[in-house]
Protein backbone atom coordinates (compact mmCIF):
# COMPACT_ATOMS: atom_id res chain seq x y z
CA UNK A 1 0.00 0.00 0.00
CA UNK A 2 0.97 3.44 -0.01
CA UNK A 3 4.08 5.04 1.79
CA UNK A 4 2.19 6.30 4.99
CA UNK A 5 5.16 8.81 5.48
CA UNK A 6 3.70 10.30 2.36
CA UNK A 7 -0.09 10.44 3.35
CA UNK A 8 -3.11 8.40 1.97
CA UNK A 9 -3.69 7.91 -1.92
CA UNK A 10 -6.40 8.95 -3.62
CA UNK A 11 -9.05 6.97 -5.18
CA UNK A 12 -11.87 7.73 -7.45
CA UNK A 13 -15.25 5.32 -7.35
CA UNK A 14 -17.21 6.01 -10.60
CA UNK A 15 -20.93 4.93 -9.88
CA UNK A 16 -23.18 3.96 -13.09
CA UNK A 17 -26.98 3.50 -12.74
CA UNK A 18 -30.69 4.29 -14.42
CA UNK A 19 -33.37 4.35 -12.44
CA UNK A 20 -31.82 2.55 -9.42
CA UNK A 21 -34.21 3.97 -6.96
CA UNK A 22 -34.43 0.77 -5.23
CA UNK A 23 -30.42 -0.22 -4.71
CA UNK A 24 -28.47 3.55 -5.12
CA UNK A 25 -28.70 3.96 -1.19
CA UNK A 26 -27.72 -0.10 -0.98
CA UNK A 27 -24.74 0.86 -3.17
CA UNK A 28 -23.50 3.72 -1.79
CA UNK A 29 -23.36 2.22 1.47
CA UNK A 30 -21.74 -0.58 0.63
CA UNK A 31 -18.90 1.83 -0.78
CA UNK A 32 -18.93 3.42 2.06
CA UNK A 33 -18.27 0.58 4.58
CA UNK A 34 -15.60 -0.32 1.80
CA UNK A 35 -13.89 3.11 2.65
CA UNK A 36 -13.93 3.14 6.16
CA UNK A 37 -11.48 -0.44 5.47
CA UNK A 38 -8.93 1.51 3.95
CA UNK A 39 -9.47 5.12 5.35
CA UNK A 40 -5.63 4.78 6.69
CA UNK A 41 -4.40 4.07 2.97
CA UNK A 42 -6.86 5.99 0.91
CA UNK A 43 -9.25 8.56 0.55
CA UNK A 44 -12.02 7.53 -2.27
CA UNK A 45 -13.73 10.50 -4.13
CA UNK A 46 -17.15 9.20 -5.27
CA UNK A 47 -18.64 10.36 -8.96
CA UNK A 48 -22.41 9.20 -8.85
CA UNK A 49 -23.55 9.25 -12.93
CA UNK A 50 -27.44 8.38 -13.16
CA UNK A 51 -27.72 8.63 -16.92
CA UNK A 52 -31.40 8.40 -18.35
CA UNK A 53 -33.46 8.22 -14.91
CA UNK A 54 -36.55 9.08 -14.23
CA UNK A 55 -37.14 7.65 -10.51
CA UNK A 56 -35.75 9.21 -7.07
CA UNK A 57 -32.24 8.08 -7.64
CA UNK A 58 -30.64 11.47 -7.60
CA UNK A 59 -32.23 12.72 -4.49
CA UNK A 60 -31.88 9.22 -2.90
CA UNK A 61 -28.29 9.23 -4.36
CA UNK A 62 -27.27 12.86 -2.83
CA UNK A 63 -28.97 12.27 0.58
CA UNK A 64 -26.74 8.58 0.52
CA UNK A 65 -23.98 10.28 -0.22
CA UNK A 66 -24.48 13.10 2.34
CA UNK A 67 -25.16 10.58 5.23
CA UNK A 68 -22.25 7.94 4.54
CA UNK A 69 -20.10 10.69 4.73
CA UNK A 70 -18.79 10.59 1.33
CA UNK A 71 -16.44 13.07 -0.68
CA UNK A 72 -18.45 13.50 -4.15
CA UNK A 73 -20.75 14.34 -6.69
CA UNK A 74 -24.16 13.30 -8.03
CA UNK A 75 -24.81 14.00 -11.85
CA UNK A 76 -28.09 13.53 -14.12
CA UNK A 77 -27.60 12.53 -17.69
CA UNK A 78 -30.84 13.03 -19.40
CA UNK A 79 -29.62 10.46 -22.29
CA UNK A 80 -29.75 6.46 -21.20
CA UNK A 81 -26.66 4.86 -22.19
CA UNK A 82 -23.94 4.11 -19.13
CA UNK A 83 -20.93 3.63 -22.60
CA UNK A 84 -21.21 7.68 -22.54
CA UNK A 85 -21.94 7.78 -18.60
CA UNK A 86 -18.15 5.87 -18.62
CA UNK A 87 -17.30 8.42 -21.14
CA UNK A 88 -17.91 11.24 -19.16
CA UNK A 89 -16.37 9.82 -15.84
CA UNK A 90 -12.73 8.83 -17.73
CA UNK A 91 -12.51 11.83 -19.86
CA UNK A 92 -14.68 14.84 -17.61
CA UNK A 93 -15.59 14.44 -14.28
CA UNK A 94 -12.73 12.03 -12.45
CA UNK A 95 -11.07 13.71 -10.07
CA UNK A 96 -7.25 13.27 -9.66
CA UNK A 97 -6.51 9.84 -8.69
CA UNK A 98 -3.68 6.94 -8.26
CA UNK A 99 -6.85 4.32 -9.01
CA UNK A 100 -9.92 4.60 -10.69
CA UNK A 101 -12.97 2.12 -9.41
CA UNK A 102 -16.52 1.57 -11.41
CA UNK A 103 -19.37 -0.03 -9.72
CA UNK A 104 -22.99 -0.54 -11.43
CA UNK A 105 -25.08 0.92 -9.02
CA UNK A 106 -27.63 -2.11 -8.31
CA UNK A 107 -24.61 -3.85 -6.67
CA UNK A 108 -23.80 -4.11 -3.06
CA UNK A 109 -19.71 -4.66 -3.13
CA UNK A 110 -18.07 -6.71 -0.65
CA UNK A 111 -16.46 -4.50 1.95
CA UNK A 112 -12.86 -5.56 1.21
CA UNK A 113 -13.63 -5.46 -2.42
CA UNK A 114 -11.59 -2.49 -3.07
CA UNK A 115 -8.64 -3.23 -1.02
CA UNK A 116 -7.89 -6.55 -2.49
CA UNK A 117 -8.26 -4.80 -6.34
CA UNK A 118 -5.79 -2.21 -4.91
CA UNK A 119 -3.45 -5.13 -3.55
CA UNK A 120 -3.83 -7.03 -6.51
CA UNK A 121 -2.67 -4.17 -8.79
CA UNK A 122 0.45 -3.98 -6.30
CA UNK A 123 1.18 -7.90 -6.43
CA UNK A 124 1.03 -7.56 -10.41
CA UNK A 125 2.50 -4.12 -11.50
CA UNK A 126 2.71 -5.39 -15.00
CA UNK A 127 -1.51 -5.10 -15.12
CA UNK A 128 -3.62 -2.29 -16.32
CA UNK A 129 -6.94 -3.33 -14.11
CA UNK A 130 -8.26 -5.33 -11.73
CA UNK A 131 -11.50 -7.15 -12.53
CA UNK A 132 -13.70 -8.41 -9.68
CA UNK A 133 -15.55 -11.67 -10.27
CA UNK A 134 -19.48 -12.35 -9.39
CA UNK A 135 -20.68 -14.22 -6.93
CA UNK A 136 -24.34 -14.05 -6.93
CA UNK A 137 -27.14 -14.72 -10.19
CA UNK A 138 -27.67 -18.22 -11.77
CA UNK A 139 -24.85 -17.73 -13.76
CA UNK A 140 -22.19 -16.24 -11.05
CA UNK A 141 -20.10 -19.60 -11.23
CA UNK A 142 -20.10 -20.09 -14.41
CA UNK A 143 -19.02 -15.73 -15.31
CA UNK A 144 -16.54 -16.65 -12.50
CA UNK A 145 -15.12 -19.33 -14.04
CA UNK A 146 -14.79 -17.73 -17.48
CA UNK A 147 -12.67 -14.48 -16.04
CA UNK A 148 -10.25 -16.75 -13.84
CA UNK A 149 -9.31 -18.80 -17.09
CA UNK A 150 -9.68 -15.84 -19.18
CA UNK A 151 -9.51 -12.16 -18.29
CA UNK A 152 -11.75 -9.66 -18.60
CA UNK A 153 -14.19 -7.08 -17.53
CA UNK A 154 -17.19 -7.82 -15.41
CA UNK A 155 -18.90 -4.29 -15.98
CA UNK A 156 -20.08 -4.46 -11.87
CA UNK A 157 -16.86 -3.94 -10.29
CA UNK A 158 -13.27 -2.98 -11.73
CA UNK A 159 -10.41 -1.14 -10.97
CA UNK A 160 -8.32 1.05 -13.75
CA UNK A 161 -4.87 2.59 -13.10
CA UNK A 162 -4.99 6.20 -13.44
CA UNK A 163 -1.42 6.01 -15.72
CA UNK A 164 -3.75 3.77 -18.34
CA UNK A 165 -6.60 6.08 -17.93
CA UNK A 166 -4.38 9.07 -18.40
CA UNK A 167 -3.39 7.50 -21.45
CA UNK A 168 -7.01 6.39 -22.91
CA UNK A 169 -7.89 9.99 -22.50
CA UNK A 170 -4.90 11.85 -23.68
CA UNK A 171 -5.45 9.28 -27.26
CA UNK A 172 -9.11 10.64 -27.56
CA UNK A 173 -10.40 7.05 -27.27
CA UNK A 174 -13.80 7.50 -26.38
CA UNK A 175 -16.98 4.16 -26.24
CA UNK A 176 -19.68 4.88 -29.24
CA UNK A 177 -22.42 6.41 -27.92
CA UNK A 178 -25.20 3.68 -27.16
CA UNK A 179 -22.96 0.46 -27.26
CA UNK A 180 -24.35 -1.90 -25.14
CA UNK A 181 -21.27 -3.93 -24.35
CA UNK A 182 -19.02 -0.89 -23.38
CA UNK A 183 -17.16 -2.88 -20.72
CA UNK A 184 -16.09 -5.20 -23.35
CA UNK A 185 -15.06 -3.08 -25.75
CA UNK A 186 -12.88 -1.19 -22.54
CA UNK A 187 -11.70 -4.49 -21.85
CA UNK A 188 -10.58 -4.82 -25.27
CA UNK A 189 -8.81 -1.36 -24.82
CA UNK A 190 -6.87 -2.97 -22.00
CA UNK A 191 -5.98 -6.29 -23.36
CA UNK A 192 -4.85 -4.59 -26.30
CA UNK A 193 -2.76 -1.83 -24.35
CA UNK A 194 -4.67 0.80 -26.54
CA UNK A 195 -3.27 -0.74 -29.91
CA UNK A 196 -5.35 -3.54 -32.00
CA UNK A 197 -2.84 -3.18 -34.43
CA UNK A 198 0.26 -4.07 -32.65
CA UNK A 199 -0.46 -4.44 -28.81
CA UNK A 200 -1.27 -7.88 -28.89
CA UNK A 201 -4.25 -9.25 -26.98
CA UNK A 202 -2.78 -10.24 -23.65
CA UNK A 203 -4.63 -11.44 -20.42
CA UNK A 204 -2.28 -10.53 -17.82
CA UNK A 205 -2.82 -6.65 -18.56
CA UNK A 206 -6.23 -7.47 -16.68
CA UNK A 207 -5.86 -8.98 -13.04
CA UNK A 208 -9.03 -11.14 -11.87
CA UNK A 209 -9.39 -10.90 -8.32
CA UNK A 210 -11.63 -13.54 -6.68
CA UNK A 211 -11.35 -12.01 -3.34
CA UNK A 212 -13.24 -8.94 -4.95
CA UNK A 213 -16.92 -9.32 -5.63
CA UNK A 214 -20.05 -7.56 -4.84
CA UNK A 215 -24.52 -9.13 -4.34
CA UNK A 216 -27.21 -8.47 -6.17
CA UNK A 217 -30.59 -8.45 -5.57
CA UNK A 218 -32.31 -12.30 -6.36
CA UNK A 219 -34.50 -11.94 -9.84
CA UNK A 220 -38.09 -13.09 -9.24
CA UNK A 221 -39.31 -13.81 -12.16
CA UNK A 222 -43.24 -13.47 -10.82
CA UNK A 223 -42.54 -9.69 -10.15
CA UNK A 224 -43.42 -7.57 -12.98
CA UNK A 225 -40.61 -4.89 -12.95
CA UNK A 226 -37.94 -7.87 -12.70
CA UNK A 227 -39.52 -9.77 -15.40
CA UNK A 228 -39.76 -6.37 -17.39
CA UNK A 229 -36.19 -5.65 -16.83
CA UNK A 230 -35.04 -9.07 -17.55
CA UNK A 231 -36.97 -9.19 -20.73
CA UNK A 232 -35.40 -6.18 -21.76
CA UNK A 233 -31.69 -7.62 -20.97
CA UNK A 234 -32.77 -10.06 -23.45
CA UNK A 235 -33.41 -7.48 -26.44
CA UNK A 236 -29.81 -5.83 -25.39
CA UNK A 237 -28.08 -8.69 -24.88
CA UNK A 238 -29.20 -9.43 -28.68
CA UNK A 239 -28.22 -6.43 -29.83
CA UNK A 240 -24.65 -7.03 -28.09
CA UNK A 241 -24.14 -9.76 -30.34
CA UNK A 242 -24.34 -7.59 -33.67
CA UNK A 243 -22.28 -4.88 -31.56
CA UNK A 244 -19.28 -7.59 -30.99
CA UNK A 245 -19.71 -8.81 -35.11
CA UNK A 246 -19.91 -4.88 -36.29
CA UNK A 247 -16.76 -3.57 -33.87
CA UNK A 248 -13.95 -6.43 -34.72
CA UNK A 249 -14.70 -5.40 -38.36
CA UNK A 250 -14.17 -1.37 -37.14
CA UNK A 251 -11.14 -2.13 -34.83
CA UNK A 252 -9.17 -4.75 -37.10
CA UNK A 253 -9.98 -2.52 -40.26
CA UNK A 254 -8.68 0.87 -38.50
CA UNK A 255 -8.04 0.34 -35.02
CA UNK A 256 -9.68 1.99 -32.13
CA UNK A 257 -8.88 5.40 -33.47
CA UNK A 258 -11.30 4.66 -36.43
CA UNK A 259 -14.43 3.84 -34.13
CA UNK A 260 -17.16 5.16 -34.90
CA UNK A 261 -19.01 8.08 -32.26
CA UNK A 262 -22.53 6.54 -32.45
CA UNK A 263 -23.27 2.76 -32.21
CA UNK A 264 -26.71 2.81 -33.60
CA UNK A 265 -24.53 4.28 -36.34
CA UNK A 266 -21.88 1.99 -36.88
CA UNK A 267 -24.46 -1.05 -36.45
CA UNK A 268 -26.68 0.39 -39.62
CA UNK A 269 -23.84 0.58 -41.97
CA UNK A 270 -22.39 -2.84 -41.05
CA UNK A 271 -25.87 -4.58 -41.81
CA UNK A 272 -26.31 -2.31 -45.04
CA UNK A 273 -22.93 -3.45 -46.13
CA UNK A 274 -24.34 -6.84 -46.19
CA UNK A 275 -27.78 -7.09 -45.41
CA UNK A 276 -28.77 -10.63 -46.90
CA UNK A 277 -26.26 -12.30 -44.59
CA UNK A 278 -25.65 -9.72 -41.30
CA UNK A 279 -29.85 -8.94 -40.82
CA UNK A 280 -30.80 -10.99 -38.02
CA UNK A 281 -33.64 -13.85 -38.92
CA UNK A 282 -36.85 -13.47 -36.07
CA UNK A 283 -36.59 -17.45 -35.80
CA UNK A 284 -32.87 -17.79 -35.67
CA UNK A 285 -32.37 -15.11 -32.74
CA UNK A 286 -35.40 -12.95 -32.23
CA UNK A 287 -33.80 -10.72 -29.26
CA UNK A 288 -31.25 -9.58 -32.01
CA UNK A 289 -34.30 -9.52 -34.42
CA UNK A 290 -36.30 -7.08 -31.76
CA UNK A 291 -33.36 -5.23 -31.17
CA UNK A 292 -32.79 -4.09 -34.60
CA UNK A 293 -36.48 -3.82 -35.05
CA UNK A 294 -35.69 -0.72 -32.04
CA UNK A 295 -32.83 0.61 -34.05
CA UNK A 296 -34.90 1.19 -37.07
CA UNK A 297 -37.15 3.68 -34.81
CA UNK A 298 -34.07 5.22 -32.58
CA UNK A 299 -32.98 9.07 -33.45
CA UNK A 300 -29.50 10.14 -32.23
CA UNK A 301 -29.86 11.87 -28.92
CA UNK A 302 -29.64 15.95 -28.93
CA UNK A 303 -26.32 17.77 -27.79
CA UNK A 304 -27.94 18.95 -24.28
CA UNK A 305 -29.34 15.82 -23.61
CA UNK A 306 -25.70 13.97 -23.33
CA UNK A 307 -24.35 16.89 -20.84
CA UNK A 308 -24.04 16.39 -16.98
CA UNK A 309 -26.32 18.47 -14.67
CA UNK A 310 -24.70 18.57 -11.45
CA UNK A 311 -27.50 17.25 -8.21
CA UNK A 312 -24.87 17.32 -5.06
CA UNK A 313 -21.50 18.41 -4.54
CA UNK A 314 -20.15 16.95 -0.87
CA UNK A 315 -17.46 17.30 1.23
CA UNK A 316 -15.82 14.46 3.29
CA UNK A 317 -17.41 14.77 6.48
Amino acid sequence: MPDPAAGPARWSVGVFGRNEAARIGACLRAIARAAAEVRAEAVPHVTVLLNGTTDDSPALAAAALREAGLAGEVHQVPHADKSHALNLFLHELRPPATLYFCIDAYAEIWPDSLRHLARRLERQPEALAAAAVPSSGRSADALRQGMLRHSGLHGSLFALRATFVERLASAGLRLPIGLYRGDGLLGSFLLHDLDAAKGGWEGWRIAVEPAASWTTPRWQPWRWQDLRRHLHRLVRQGRGRLESAALRQAIYTDGFAGLPKDADAMLRDWIAADPRARRPKLWRDPFAWLALARLRHAAPPAPDQLRPRLVLRNEAA
